[in-house]
């Protein structure tokens, strides 16, 4: 699932003609948002070692901002978060958060749940992030 902002790419080649440091001040401000969305769906990741809670993380690339979770050290996030069936055979695990189900729900339960969590925060982040830039352009 992706949250689109409509003008977004527009807005910021605007503001990086007008002022490059406005640019970069937008998008620390999305970052900011993505930093609260990663925080949030941390709490919800059961730990044993804290590497699964501590993959998630929020980042940009380009204009886009984004939240993830998982990497090459914790190869298994997808797994917790979205479930899976067994490779080989394809019948429902009989171990873990989907013992017997052998999928999860299609949202995950950590990422999506806390954007779905925080849209409003998600939007006032981003209305206040315009707001901002269009003060400090003018």
């Amino acid at each position: 699932m992706k949250v689109r902002v409509s003008g977004m790419a527009e807005t910021q080649r605007s503001l990086k003609k007008l002022d490059p440091e406005l640019s970069k001040a937008f998008r620390k401000e999305f970052l900011t948002i993505g930093k609260k969305i990663a925080a949030d769906a941390k709490t919800e990741v059961p730990s044993v070692s804290g590497k699964a809670r501590g993959s998630i993380r929020a980042g940009m690339k380009g204009q886009t901002p984004y939240v993830a979770g998982g990497k090459a050290s914790v190869p298994y996030y997808g797994w917790l978060d979205f479930g899976s069936r067994t490779p080989k055979s394809g019948q429902p695990r009989s171990v873990g958060p989907w013992k017997g189900s052998g999928s999860g729900p299609k949202r995950g339960r950590f990422i999506y749940k806390a954007i779905d969590k925080n849209r409003a925060v998600i939007k006032a982040g981003a209305k206040e992030a315009f707001d901002k830039a269009k003060r400090q352009s003018f």
